[in-house]
């Protein structure tokens, strides 16, 4: 039997580590060599075949990129290639492309099997199975995460689990999205793996599975593991389940409906553990992952009978490139520098006309007072706001949101979370939101509550700064004045940053929702700093340490930099050394507004870019200043 070469990329996707580690495991239990080459094809040999892990993620990692030759068709026809993507996607192609000159295909799916065969090459499917290295059973400590997620982001999942928001922010939940726009390789945090994806397993009840795409694909990897470590799946019908069974080994159904079935599943311990227990014993007794092994095993004996190539050579085949790990520059500063410079001129003048505006106003107010005036009044102080010592002051700013503040602040002391303090900061607004929040503060005097007035409008920063000034909190939360908080999203928050007490804030997952309903979700990635070299991606409703807030100067003021001062903040808390944690659970709903602050602020933003990688060098090493 030949040794079988694993040919992967240095930088290669932890999901194929853990198939090609549990492959390999079982290949040297039956006496079969193996080695990885993360160099490119070793020379060949007699007694050596390859398993190319995946062929088009190796071509755009390692060939189009220049680091590795193409290896020649006679070097293919000594690979086994081992895939998994699903047909109808760019990557399945550029495998079946590619595959032509493969000595054998193996892919995880039933489907894309089948799918390769249509198109006239020989492909056999490698059906997972139980292996002990992904069984963890032994670890398992108690089962205290109700409902666990994790799946690659994209616009189904996004719309699905933003529609269960409203369900299971009760549960104690785990919601981790992968981001798979670039390899998710060791030592990035986009993808739960190792160690902690297994002690999520089994901490894990219930773990939820929406497709990706609109094909039923059963995803197999993700299925073994779950059962192997005793955690129950409820997941979106599917196909090519065989030989597990609906209702016996897992929990199927419409994916509007897969938060409901969770929650059944939660509520009935006996229905639960008897699907732990079918669907353990099963995967463990009759799916073992050496039958797929033994017949892969056999492929490279086949393989191996053709003829040994002097030396390696090139493809004339390349497959397109791929987002890489070094992001040089986000999407929008490759605009063309005219259409630029004049984005940058329309905002400049509309931001001039809103400062004309508030100067006006100003020396309106100066001469009808005969004078200076305070920057900020006190327009109401609840009765219990001067003996409160609370822990957590939740700031929110209002201009003309009037009709959505008593359900923001309504959120607040329907929470849980106690002590805490509210200040408001009215910024001069021109409906009647400064007398909604002060009969609002009137009605709930038992709450400490501080609202403060801007008599002239001075923007959403001054607003934030206003309020921090006056915040007596440990933490601050900025709660935006059409926004709303879940009734335990302070707690986690505050326990996030209790746990970790040398970050700086902490956040959350967030729902978004309109006037319709759930629109998806938001803030779902963990704290990465080199993420904001393309962007923001974590919204102003975080939980902050108060002193941290104030030392670093609050939010900027900076008007080049209109309607990215949470941007901004990010990325000079991470310039700084400084960093949060993130909470995987709901903690808060964010409203998509029609019409939004946003508008104007993105209307130059390859120019307000510059300005923040100018501004913070370290953050932004090895971005491309754009034009």
């Amino acid at each position: 039997m030949p040794e079988i070469a694993f040919v992967m990329a240095p930088r290669q996707n932890l999901f194929w580590v853990e198939i090609v580690q549990a492959i390999r495991k079982e290949l040297q239990s039956g006496g079969i060599q193996t080695s990885i080459s993360t160099d490119g094809f070793p020379p060949p040999r007699a007694d050596m075949v390859y398993a190319l892990v995946p062929p088009h993620e190796w071509f755009a990692l390692e060939v189009v990129r220049g680091h590795r030759p193409a290896p020649s068709p006679a070097l293919l026809r000594r690979t086994l290639f081992l895939c998994g993507e699903q047909p109808g996607t760019s990557h399945f192609d550029e495998n079946v492309e590619l595959g032509r000159e493969a000595g054998a295909i193996f892919d995880l799916n039933v489907g894309a099997t089948r799918e390769y065969q249509r198109r006239g090459l020989a492909a056999t499917h490698f059906q997972l199975g139980y292996t002990s290295g992904w069984d963890h059973t032994a670890d398992a400590q108690d089962h205290d995460i109700d409902i666990l997620f994790l799946g690659a982001h994209g616009p189904r999942r996004d719309r699905f689990m933003g529609a269960y928001a409203d369900s299971i922010w009760r549960k104690h939940c785990h919601i981790v999205f992968a981001d798979n726009s670039r390899p998710n390789w060791e030592g990035s945090n986009r993808y739960l793996a190792g160690n902690e994806k297994w002690k999520a397993l089994g901490r894990a009840k219930v773990l939820i599975n929406v497709h990706q795409g609109g094909l039923p694909y059963f995803e197999w990897h993700r299925v073994i593991q779950v059962l192997t470590n005793r955690c129950v799946l409820v997941t979106e019908e599917s196909t090519d389940y065989a030989p597990l069974e609906p209702g016996k080994h897992f929990v199927s159904g419409r994916p509007e409906t897969l938060a409901l079935l969770a929650h059944r599943v939660l509520e009935d311990d006996d229905w639960r553990e008897a699907l732990q227990r079918q669907a353990y014993e099963y995967v463990r007794e009759k799916m073992p992952l050496r039958d797929a092994v033994s017949e892969f095993a056999g492929a490279a004996d086949e393989v191996a009978r053709a003829p040994v190539p002097r030396s390696g050579g090139t493809l004339s085949r390349q497959a397109p490139n791929r987002d890489s790990e070094e992001v040089t520059q986000p999407a929008w500063s490759t605009e063309d520098l005219h259409i630029s410079t004049l984005r940058r001129a329309a905002k400049d003048t509309a931001l001039e006309l809103l400062d004309l505006r508030r100067t006006l106003q100003r020396f309106r107010r100066e001469y009808l007072l005969g004078g200076e005036f305070p920057l900020a009044e006190v327009a109401h102080k609840s009765r219990a706001y001067e003996a409160a010592r609370p822990r957590v002051s939740v700031l929110t700013s209002v201009y003309n949101h009037g009709e959505h503040l008593d359900e923001a602040l309504g959120s607040v002391i329907a929470g849980r979370f106690r002590p805490f303090e509210l200040v408001v900061v009215d910024d001069a607004s021109t409906d009647d939101s400064l007398d909604k929040a002060r009969a609002w503060m009137q009605a709930h005097d038992s709450t400490a509550g501080l609202l403060l007035h801007h008599p002239v409008n001075r923007g959403l920063p001054h607003a934030r700064n206003t309020a921090l000034g006056f915040a007596r909190g440990e933490f601050v939360f900025i709660l935006d004045s059409d926004n709303a908080l879940y009734p335990n999203g302070l707690d986690r928050l505050v326990a996030g940053l209790d746990l970790h007490r040398d970050a700086s804030f902490a956040y959350g997952l967030h729902q978004r929702f309109s006037a319709t309903g759930p629109a998806g979700v938001m803030n779902i990635f963990p704290w990465e700093p080199r993420r904001l070299r393309t962007g923001n991606y974590i919204d102003a409703m975080a939980l902050l340490r108060t002193r941290t807030l104030r030392e670093v100067g609050g939010y900027t003021t900076d008007r080049r930099l209109h309607g990215w001062e949470d941007y901004e903040l990010w990325c000079r808390l991470a310039e700084l050394g400084h960093h949060g944690v993130f909470v995987p659970q709901f903690v808060a709903r964010y409203r998509v507004a029609e019409h939004s602050m946003l508008s104007l602020s993105n209307l130059s933003a390859t120019h307000t870019f510059s300005i923040l990688a100018e501004r913070y060098p370290k953050l932004m090493a090895g971005v491309q200043a754009p034009l």
